[in-house]
Order: structure tokens, then sequence, then C-alpha cells
């Protein structure tokens, strides 16, 4: 089986723009060719501007590492792991965030996350700047009335 990518854009509402597909999306589209069990192989065919030729000969070739998305969404996470009761503190929420391919990421791509490799050396955990986003995250979700956030105990409601 073949896949063909027609183009690598899509129009993005959030932003008002056309954005390149992530990685993943392609990864995903591309997995589709040489379907397990029926084919011993498959092609995948993009058809991209060639500016973006370099980055997709790369991720094709596993050069390039998938970065995580999550600092995005992480109120959304935060608030749903606060309703399922998973976490009821700073604390345990930055413990949380210790589990997540973020934090792998973090340590393997500081700069990327903004955390400097100083930063890096002082605090190999990097606990407080898990603490920081998640009071970013919890403060937000406050302000909204999503959940009740005690910023002197650090406990969530």
């Amino acid at each position: 089986h073949t896949v063909i990518i027609k183009g690598t854009q899509m129009y993005s509402p959030d932003q008002g723009r056309w954005v390149e597909l992530s990685p993943l999306d392609i990864m995903q589209m591309m997995g589709r060719a040489g379907r397990f069990g029926l084919d011993s192989e498959g092609e995948g065919i993009i058809l991209t501007a060639h500016s973006e030729l370099q980055f997709y000969l790369s991720l094709m070739n596993q050069q390039l590492p998938i970065e995580s998305q999550f600092v995005k969404k992480l109120p959304d996470m935060l608030n749903a792991e606060v309703v399922l009761g998973t976490v009821s503190s700073v604390r345990e929420a930055a413990s949380w965030l210790g589990y997540t391919y973020l934090y792998v990421r973090m340590l393997r791509n500081p700069a990327l996350y903004g955390v400097s490799i100083d930063a890096l050396n002082e605090e190999p955990t990097l606990l407080k700047r898990r603490l920081d986003l998640v009071h970013t995250a919890a403060s937000l979700l406050d302000k909204h009335n999503l959940i009740k956030y005690d910023r002197k105990s650090g406990s969530f409601q």
C-alpha cells in the first residue's frame, strides 16, 4: 500500500493562518503504508514546500525527536486530575508531572522548555520548574473559578 500526503499544511482557526501538520500527524499517516500482517513493506510520499523538505527528510529518518505539547494544555489536564481526585496540591501535581513525556523532554532538551543548563545542573529533577508550571496552571484555573487554589497551603479543591 502507498500513502500520499498532498500538502503538509492545514488551516488553524485558533491561529488564523495556515500551519504545518504536526510531526506526530505525519508519522501517523505514513504509518498507514504497508499494513501489518498484510504487506511486508509500504511506500509513503510527501508533497510539501521546498522550504520544508529538510525537515521532513529528517523526520522520516528519525533524526528529529517529537517534542511535548503538554504545556499548552496543562491547565486543562490539571483541572481533569483535580476533578478526578488524582492530585489535591501543588506538590502532588508536580510529582504527577514527573511521570509525563513533558518531563522526559525537559530533561533531554531543557533549552526548548525554558530551562537553562545551569538550572538543570543545580536541580536535576527540575522540581522548582515543575512547581512553577503547576502554580501558573492552577492560578489560571482559580482565576476562572474552575478550582479553588489556596496559594499559602498549595492545596486544590
